[in-house]
This record gives C-alpha cells, sequence and structure tokens, in this order.
C-alpha cells in the first residue's frame, strides 16, 4: 500500500519542476524572440502560447507551494461543466506542447532550440499532470 504522504509530496515536487520548467523558459523565450505583432498575427509562431505559459506556469508554483487548488478552480470554475473546462485545458496544452515541439526544429540558434523543446516538454507534462489527476 502507498503512503499518502509520499504521494502527496512527489506530486507537490512533479508540479513544482513542471511549473518552475514552463515559468521560467516561457519568460526566456519572451525576452529572447522578438516577434512584431504582425508577426504573430500571420504566422504561425508560438510566441502566444508563451505567455500561457507564464500563467500556467505560476499557477503550478502556487500550487506546488501551497498544495491548494483554489487557483485552478477560479480558472475551470466548479459548476457542473468544469470537467468539460479540465479536458479542454488537457487537450489544449497537449496540442500546443506537440506545435511548440515541432516549431522548435525550426529554430537555428541552439539555445532557442533547447528553451522551445523544454518549454514544449513541460506543456506536455503539465497536460499529462491533469490527465493522471482525474485518472488515480
Amino acid at each position: 500500500m502507498a503512503n499518502p504522504t509520499i504521494d502527496r509530496i512527489t506530486k507537490r515536487g512533479l508540479n513544482l519542476l513542471i511549473g518552475t520548467l514552463m515559468f521560467i523558459t516561457s519568460l526566456v523565450l519572451i525576452i529572447k524572440v522578438h516577434v512584431s505583432f504582425t508577426e504573430v498575427l500571420y504566422t504561425l509562431n508560438p510566441y502566444p502560447f508563451y505567455f500561457l505559459g507564464l500563467f500556467f506556469g505560476i499557477e503550478r508554483l502556487f500550487y506546488s507551494i501551497t498544495g491548494s487548488t483554489k487557483l485552478f478552480s477560479l480558472m475551470t470554475g466548479s459548476g457542473e461543466f468544469s470537467s468539460f473546462t479540465n479536458i479542454a485545458i488537457f487537450l489544449f496544452f497537449l496540442t500546443f506542447g506537440i506545435y511548440v515541439l515541432a516549431y522548435s526544429l525550426l529554430y537555428t540558434s541552439p539555445i532557442l532550440i533547447m528553451l522551445n523543446a523544454l518549454n514544449g516538454v513541460s506543456f506536455l507534462l503539465y497536460s499529462l499532470s491533469l490527465f493522471k489527476a482525474w485518472h488515480i
């Protein structure tokens, strides 16, 4: 039988890793990648996803430090359709993660390739943490 204290510490530790990875890579990519507003609108640049990474990275950090799901519940709501919101966030982050990983191959700078790959992995890990929270 699993120890609930160790499971809780492991879950919060993994969420701390995901939140830190998502927040730091998103912040560095926002600073390093300079795109114009027209490039964001008319190309398939993942630049807007970096801002989502900041926001959801802060949410994961908040959860891992406090253990409170209030911030996530504020985003998803607590009504009868909150499970649909959870599924939508899971699917969006799964898609964002795959997209950012694929887009990272188009960069020429090895540092930007690595940062985009880590950012994409953090999006995938975030979606997997949501999926695991439903089924375990």
